[in-house]
């Protein structure tokens, strides 16, 4: 499977702020794309398609995807009932890399990506390798039983980890079960759904 190969604060610096929330990314400080012609773009005016564009990428990087895994998600989430903006988004949140970065146990979603690909976790008891695993309400997720397992959890800190409250986590055996859907209110507050969703429309 392909993944992004460059430098991760080039994608904050591109949209104009700091997406994952790192103390020491360098868009804190320079909120414009890299390279000699970077500033003068920084002011420059942006259509709707353009602010469009930018509101999936942004929600894209965040969750560390292709476009064509991000493409077949929204799919899915428009065959589903209710509302589409919400329905992506909590399919977004319910991969298993993603719900591995929640519990603590990567310190980003690119690690928690590389924890599930070399089989550090298990779902249900059983060991699932597959990022973009869709998990489902009463699933247990949890570090696999093996000492360089867990000593790469502990060494992230997963005790400290402000996990979510659709998830409830058993930090003594590293195990986090999912009890409820994400709402609106879960998701980060610069996430503008009905924009990717308007971009998918045209």
């Amino acid at each position: 499977m392909a993944t992004y190969r460059g430098r991760k604060t080039d994608i904050c610096r591109r949209v104009g702020f700091n997406i994952w929330g790192k103390a020491k990314c360098p868009s804190n400080k320079r909120a414009y794309p890299t390279g000699q012609h970077g500033q003068q773009n920084r002011d420059k005016r942006t259509s709707e398609y353009s602010e469009q564009l930018l509101a999936k990428q942004v929600i894209r990087r965040y969750y560390n995807m292709l476009e064509k895994q991000y493409r077949n998600c929204f799919d899915r989430a428009q065959r589903m009932h209710g509302n589409t903006g919400l329905n992506f988004l909590r399919l977004l949140e319910m991969r298993l890399s993603t719900v591995v970065w929640r519990l603590g146990y990567a310190k980003s979603i690119f690690q928690a990506r590389q924890m599930v690909s070399h089989c550090h976790i298990t779902v249900n008891g059983k060991i699932v390798n597959i990022s973009s695993y869709t998990l489902k309400v009463g699933d247990v997720v949890a570090v696999r039983d093996r000492d360089v397992s867990k000593k790469m959890a502990r060494a992230n800190g997963y005790e400290g980890a402000a996990v979510p409250p659709y998830l409830d986590t058993d930090v003594a055996n590293m195990a986090g079960k999912v009890i409820a859907l994400p709402e609106r209110e879960d998701f980060p507050k610069f996430f503008n759904e009905q924009s990717v969703v308007e971009f998918y429309a045209r």
